[in-house]
């Protein structure tokens, strides 16, 4: 074969990658994923719920939203983070169909078409908590909460899903035992109980940590007088650089181990 006749057997084996994430996506509406993400969701909006219209009879300030919403995305979204990813990669492990899949498409390919297919969906569920959270402090009373501080929580919150998505599928493509993965999202969801509570020089280590982590608002209590002072931080840039560039490197080195996998 020459070398032209080679280059257009190999673009043919692709189908591209934005035509694989729509493959992906249709195969987990068959997992039925949008609907165990919905579940959860819902749950978290319940408990969010919950715990502010307790915090609303003290006082109205947005901030207290701000600070609420990490502590319980903290426990929940880790969890559903590897869910994503667990359900994403799970088609191809529960059929042992890697090397049938292979021999029309590129690891590379694959291996990002998985990734996205995770970052899209866990955008969309990020997207539509915040707005929610939003519409919920609204309906309980509380201040509007700002557009600039909603995209901060937005893009806080999404990146620390994605670096548990991105452990999470590395996880699935090498261990065919998909329960391993999904040990791995309730150990960090139940280090999320205790996330705001641990010393900074531990938090640090434990990813469900950097929900709060890079919240932009502060809590003080005055023991004497019995009150809690509410306040804007800056937003963390040095703890926002270290989870994107965790789950770079975790991308990048599961992305080539991967690619250099026997099947």
């Amino acid at each position: 074969m020459t070398a032209g006749g080679k280059e257009a057997f190999a673009s043919k084996r692709r189908l591209g990658i934005a035509r694989q994430v729509i493959l992906e996506i249709r195969k987990g509406r068959r997992k039925h994923l949008w609907l165990i993400c919905a579940a959860m969701l819902g749950v978290l909006l319940l408990w969010f719920g919950y715990q502010s219209a307790r915090q609303v009879e003290v006082t109205a300030d947005y901030r207290v939203l701000l600070y609420s919403l990490p502590t319980v995305n903290a426990v929940f979204l880790p969890l559903l983070s590897a869910v994503v990813a667990s359900t994403v990669c799970d088609v191809e492990n529960r059929g042992n169909m890697w090397k049938q899949l292979l021999t029309v498409e590129r690891a590379e390919d694959l291996f990002c078409a998985k990734w996205f297919t995770c970052a899209l969906v866990l955008a969309a569920v990020v997207t539509v908590e915040v707005a929610a959270a939003s519409v919920i402090g609204g309906a309980l009373g509380f201040q509007a909460v700002p557009v600039s501080e909603s995209l901060v929580l937005w893009v806080s919150t999404l990146s620390v899903c994605l670096f548990v998505a991105t452990v999470v599928e590395c996880l699935c493509l090498f261990i065919a035992n998909q329960f391993v993965p999904l040990v791995v999202g309730v150990a960090l969801s139940f280090l999320g109980l205790f996330s705001m509570y641990l010393p900074s020089a531990v938090s640090v280590f434990v990813p469900s940590s950097y929900f709060g982590l890079l919240s932009t608002v502060g809590m003080s209590y005055d023991y004497a007088a019995e009150v809690i002072t509410w306040s804007t931080v800056a937003w963390p840039v040095g703890y926002f650089a270290v989870i994107v560039l965790v789950t770079v490197a975790t991308f990048a080195l599961s992305l080539r181990a991967f690619a250099r996998k026997e099947l």
